[in-house]
């Protein structure tokens, strides 16, 4: 029986409003879906944000509680949280936090025993080499904590470090900063870091009473301080940065007793090599480059004067006739005059 065209319209008709409404059906359900998955997705990242402020909140009592403990097993593991955390607290915290950690690690060297310091640094009584036997039998007599700190003596940045005269200890390695730190500060507080890190060969710069380094080596180091604290004059190690820039002016203007600036030799004031240094920082744009200058007019005005003097005849005065200590009286004179004169020259603020 064939179909009506009426009722065929109105079967097509029946037919669209079907599929139109299952079709809205299945938007309605995907858009439902799709609002439960964005509020889901959400509430975990919400739930996650307020885990993280909480682990972060609670690091400040972590700290507290580690100031004055010897704990290296909860070091490393507050560091793991610093890493996870700094990026999310204010600069001043930052700023807070690093102070924090350098009293943890003072503390924590401070409090480590001998036989710590014996096995980080391989030496036991009168300087003596610990042996790979001696080293074991040492390692059985360290309580746990003692033992976690030599086996996770790297992941806790410590070193061992040489301080002279065949002394050792061990030390907190500025990489310590670079990596927990330095990604999340400002940019001065970045360059400062990395200095000091480049700076580090892993022993005191001055050794048995003289420079372990060269005086052009500390000429640049006086250079490059100098130059960032004029592009960074307010920034927040201003401070450590001035007594860094003193203290390297003062290596290369006077040296130490066994790498002096000024000899005082029979034939020459003063060592050549420091003299080259000073020359490379009066021809620089650093701002101790006048006091360089006025250095060498010093100096080249001086040795002229002390090629003039007599030269004593003798090496010691313990025989001196009336007319040698007259002459070595002289020399000391002007030995005196001129290291007053340098020592003036560096009182003025560069």
């Amino acid at each position: 029986m064939k179909m009506s065209n009426k009722m065929r319209l109105v079967y097509l008709l029946a037919m669209t409003c079907v599929i139109t409404a299952c079709q809205k059906t299945e938007k309605h359900t995907e858009q439902t879906e799709d609002a439960q998955k964005t509020t889901a997705t959400v509430s975990t990242k919400q739930n996650a944000e307020q885990q993280l402020t909480a682990k972060c909140q609670s690091l400040n009592l972590k700290i507290k509680a580690l100031t004055n403990k010897f704990a290296p097993k909860k070091l490393n593991e507050l560091n793991q949280s610093l890493k996870t955390c700094i990026p999310h607290v204010a600069l001043e915290k930052r700023y807070q936090w690093i102070q924090d950690s350098e009293q943890i690690y003072a503390n924590l060297l401070a409090k480590s025993s001998t036989e710590v310091y014996q096995y980080m640094t391989d030496t036991i009584g009168d300087r003596e080499e610990m042996t790979t036997a001696s080293k074991k039998a040492l390692y059985a007599q360290l309580k746990p904590e003692e033992q976690y700190l030599v086996d996770h003596a790297k992941a806790l940045y410590l070193e061992k470090y040489y301080v002279g005269e065949g002394e050792y200890t061990f030390v907190q390695h500025p990489q310590y900063y670079i990596d927990l730190f330095v990604p999340d500060l400002e940019k001065a507080d970045q360059i400062y870091f990395k200095q000091l890190r480049k700076e580090y060969t892993g022993s005191n710069y001055i050794l048995d009473a003289g420079l372990a380094i060269s005086f052009d080596e500390v000429a640049q180091r006086l250079m490059f301080w100098e130059n960032y604290l004029q592009h960074y004059p307010k920034a927040h190690y201003s401070p450590q940065v001035k007594a860094l820039i003193s203290s390297y002016r003062d290596d290369l203007f006077h040296g130490h007793e066994n790498t002096r600036t000024l000899w005082f030799d029979q034939d020459k004031i003063a060592d050549h090599d420091a003299l080259k240094a000073i020359e490379k920082l009066a021809a620089s744009h650093s701002s101790s480059n006048q006091t360089a200058q006025k250095f060498l007019k010093l100096i080249q005005a001086s040795e002229a004067q002390w090629q003039q003097l007599p030269k004593p005849s003798q090496p010691n005065d313990d025989y001196d006739t009336p007319e040698q200590q007259q002459i070595r009286a002289q020399r000391a004179q002007l030995q005196e005059k001129i290291q007053n004169a340098v020592d003036q020259l560096l009182k003025t603020k560069a």
